[in-house]
Formats: C-alpha cells, sequence, structure tokens
C-alpha cells in the first residue's frame, strides 16, 4: 500500500470518528464518549497531625468510623501503590492486613482514604486506578470517572 492510499485511509477514518452520527451511536452503546463534564470533587485525605501518613500495620481501627475509598502503598518504591479500595475503611484495612497479596509487601505498608458518598465511588476508585496502576488489582466497575484531588507525594 502506498503512501497516498495510507493518508487517503487515515482522512476517511477521521471523518468517519468525527461524525456527529457515529459519536451519538457509541454515546449509546458505551458510553466512551460521553459529552457530559466529567464529576471532580475536592477531598480530604485522613493523615496524622504531626507524623505524617498511617501505617496500615500499626493503625488503629477503632477510631477509623468512615466509609469512603483508600490508598495502600509502599513507601520508597518505584512501583509503589499495592492496592486500591473502597467501603467502610476499617474492615477492609482490617481484612487486607491478613490477606497475603498484600502482607508479602512488607510491614511498612501506608494508607490514607477519605469519605466519599457512595454514588460516587466506583467513579473515585476508577479513577485512582488510572492515576496509580497498583500492582494487587481487583475487578474495578466500568463506572464513570469521577476525579479527586490526588493524595499528595506516593
Amino acid at each position: 500500500m502506498s503512501v497516498a492510499e495510507n493518508a487517503r485511509i487515515f482522512s476517511a477514518l477521521q471523518l468517519f470518528a468525527s461524525s456527529p452520527k457515529v459519536n451519538r451511536r457509541y454515546q449509546s452503546q458505551s458510553g466512551i464518549f460521553s459529552t457530559k463534564k466529567p464529576l471532580k470533587l475536592s477531598v480530604k485525605w485522613a493523615k496524622y497531625k504531626k507524623q505524617g501518613w498511617c501505617k496500615l500495620n500499626t493503625l488503629n481501627l477503632e477510631h477509623v468510623k468512615t466509609s469512603g475509598v483508600f490508598v495502600i502503598w509502599k513507601p520508597q518504591d518505584k512501583y509503589n501503590v499495592i492496592r486500591i479500595g473502597q467501603g467502610h475503611i476499617a474492615s477492609e484495612l482490617q481484612k487486607l492486613r491478613n490477606d497475603t497479596s498484600i502482607v508479602r509487601f512488607g510491614s511498612d505498608l501506608l494508607v490514607t482514604w477519605c469519605s466519599i458518598q457512595t454514588q460516587f465511588r466506583d467513579g473515585v476508585e476508577r479513577y485512582l486506578y488510572e492515576q496509580y496502576s497498583p500492582i494487587s488489582v481487583k475487578q474495578i466497575a466500568n463506572a464513570r470517572l469521577v476525579y479527586v484531588n490526588l493524595p499528595g507525594k506516593i
């Protein structure tokens, strides 16, 4: 195939993809080309006032009463985000303290979380997965992205 033919095919594909009729079809089927603006939330990530980020293994979970989204990571590691999840924070973190897929990364894991309303959790979790690409992956809902401010330098 010549360069001219490749250019014509590429131009035709661009024209096809930009067609309003094509975009409406894909919007209704998959939501991928949604014209809705992404939702953005400003959240406060949990952190000790003087000591910095919370340690997963030593955190007193009796004081954690919130539900939302959490991030677990290993400090000083190039690929450091281990797990992102959601739910009742204390019970989820308690489960993960005993989970071999998490424990194998060591005892120095750090954690933070933010309170998020139930209807936004899937979108926030998906956004965080796309930002951090965690090592230990669980299935993520195909929800509309909900942008949040990221939890500092992880």
